[in-house]
């Protein structure tokens, strides 16, 4: 296992979480005991950037820069907000909590916010971001469990839960009516979506694994703490396609594009793979550790690391996009969202908690800035 560099919060908060759940050797423990020491999750729609960041969810106006409304207008209590929002049409937006709650957002023309519904169901963090697909919301929780709720009403759809060995960090992924989801115990499991049945789950992967599967073509791609990027076929019931090993843990997704998968590792290197074989196309280092997935538009990928760059290569030589990569003086925690020709980056330890990186000329404008 690679030697990590010195870690920064979130990797005190999730390597603590690791160890007292002891799912690295196989532990039974799902939860995490520890406070929370929130990072920023983010996300878009159409009209606004939506921001889950320590006790508060705010909604930015992309074109204005104007707040359009946060919620909840008091702090609550013990609640706190990593999980990315999951905006839905007709304005609701729902939110997972720290605090083990899911929170249905409605808010009004005037910028009040109501909770349509709030389950209560789940009895550990909600870290994942929760998934709308059709009619049901998807919520991953630490308690090993993923939840099916009516989208309307926030009652559970299936008999029970879907239950893995161990906590679940990431969003899942729904495709049709299958469900991917990865889950610290090393596995990846599909799921029928109306019923919560198990169609298949992979032999263990050898690493737990913290963010979202890739779906590309019929392999299903996820980066694991083992230090490799593993390619599940979905054809053949979870059985490994290839596997590739890099330098560091592999905190988030891949990217896929143009047949190549784009990722980024614990040591502050930056790959590309061939996602027929396995191979390895390019790799670059970077100036710190990515615990993030790349974001790709029209030939170029971006990369952000935790030492607050932002980078951007050509998809087929890693030749340098831009001429200077941006500085945004913050730790870069959060997955960057391409908004049309604007790449958001949500950054801690600096006033300006979204960044907007212009994708052609890497020009830096803020979005939203809190008061020192």
């Amino acid at each position: 296992m690679s030697t990590l560099p010195h870690p920064t919060r979130r990797s005190i908060l999730l390597l603590g979480l690791i160890l007292i759940s002891s799912v690295l050797l196989a532990g039974c423990g799902g939860g995490s005991m520890l406070s929370a020491a929130s990072w920023p999750g983010l996300s878009i729609d159409d009209t606004n950037a939506y921001l889950a960041y320590g006790p508060t969810v705010y909604a930015i106006d992309l074109t204005t820069n104007r707040e359009n409304w946060h919620y909840p207008s008091e702090p609550i209590r013990n609640a706190s907000f990593y999980a990315s929002p999951a905006p839905y049409e007709g304005g609701l937006v729902i939110v997972g909590g720290y605090d083990s709650m899911v929170y249905a957002l409605d808010p009004t023309m005037g910028g009040d916010v109501r909770s349509a519904w709030i389950f209560e169901g789940a009895s550990a963090n909600i870290i994942g971001a929760p998934v709308v697909a059709g009619d049901i919301v998807l919520v991953p929780s630490a308690d090993n469990n993923l939840y099916a709720l009516d989208l309307a009403t926030g009652d559970p759809v299936w008999t029970q839960p879907f239950t893995t060995e161990e906590a679940l960090w990431s969003a899942p992924l729904v495709e049709e009516d299958v469900i991917y989801l990865a889950s610290l115990d090393h596995r990846v499991y599909a799921i029928d979506l109306p019923t919560g049945r198990e169609l298949w789950k992979t032999e263990p992967l050898n690493g737990a694994i913290a963010d979202t599967p890739t779906l590309a073509g019929d392999l299903v791609l996820v980066g694991t703490f083992n230090s490799q990027v593993v390619a599940v076929d979905t054809e053949r019931r979870g059985a490994i396609a290839w596997s590739f090993d890099t330098s560091g843990w592999i905190w988030g997704s891949p990217a896929v594009a143009d047949d190549l998968a784009f990722f980024g590792d614990y040591l502050g290197l930056a790959y590309a793979v061939d996602i027929n074989n396995g191979q390895e196309v390019w790799r670059v280092t970077l100036d710190g550790p990515v615990t993030t997935t790349p974001a790709y538009k029209d030939g170029v990928v971006f990369f952000v690391t935790e030492a607050g760059t932002v980078y951007a290569f050509e998809t087929d030589s890693a030749k340098p996009f831009w001429t200077s990569n941006p500085v945004l003086n913050g730790r870069l925690l959060s997955d960057p969202v391409l908004s049309g020709d604007t790449l958001l980056v949500a950054t801690m330890d600096n006033p300006c908690v979204i960044s907007a990186v212009e994708t052609e000329t890497s020009a830096v404008r803020c979005l939203l800035q809190f008061e020192e």
